[in-house]
């Protein structure tokens, strides 16, 4: 019982300082504010390229993003079909104001590595460039680029990029986003 009352007593006591202030949490920035066009459900449809020259390989889905955390991150949840496969990937994204840069974290069921992505935004946080490493269908090392589009409030973009020996980018996949209506 002690022990259950020092707890709460601490706790008050280092909740105190944050109770005089006005509101304790950060608001949201002009980076976090773009994110609210991409909540939603949308249509997806991915083109896989898996060898030069061949046509892609495409495959259609369903994502639903949702703002959290007070409008301060974007949970996604991916679901669709990969090579005749059940495909599903999740992802939390946002703007890093301690490290000016825009993170998140992604995750799916064709791999069992999380890919942390950091980049930049342009063009009013419309256009997105995110690097990560990452590993290549060998499972060898590999170093990644997406630029993510806001085309405009219903439709977005996506080309996702494989550094090559040569150190170019190689085109590896695109998707498509339609908002579901």
């Amino acid at each position: 019982m002690r022990h259950a009352l020092l707890i709460s007593t601490l706790a008050l006591a280092c909740a105190l300082p944050l109770c005089a202030q006005d509101n304790p949490f950060p608001k949201p920035t002009p980076h976090h504010l773009a994110m609210k066009d991409q909540a939603g459900t949308w249509r997806v449809v991915a083109k896989m390229y898996m060898e030069p020259g061949k046509p892609p390989m495409v495959s259609k889905g369903i994502e639903t993003n949702a703002l959290v955390a007070g409008g301060l991150w974007l949970k996604t949840e991916m679901k669709s079909e990969m090579m005749g496969m059940p495909f599903e990937g999740y992802g939390l994204s946002g703007y890093d104001t301690q490290a000016n840069a825009h993170v998140g974290s992604w995750v799916d069921s064709s791999g069992t590595w999380m890919a942390l992505v950091k980049g930049t935004c342009s063009k009013d946080c419309k256009e997105q460039t995110l690097l990560f490493d990452g590993y290549d269908e060998a499972g060898k090392p590999s170093s990644h680029k997406e630029v993510h589009t806001q085309v405009d409030r219903d439709h977005r973009a996506m080309v996702m990029y494989a550094k090559g020996k040569d150190g170019a980018y190689v085109r590896l996949m695109e998707l498509e986003y339609t908002r579901a209506k």
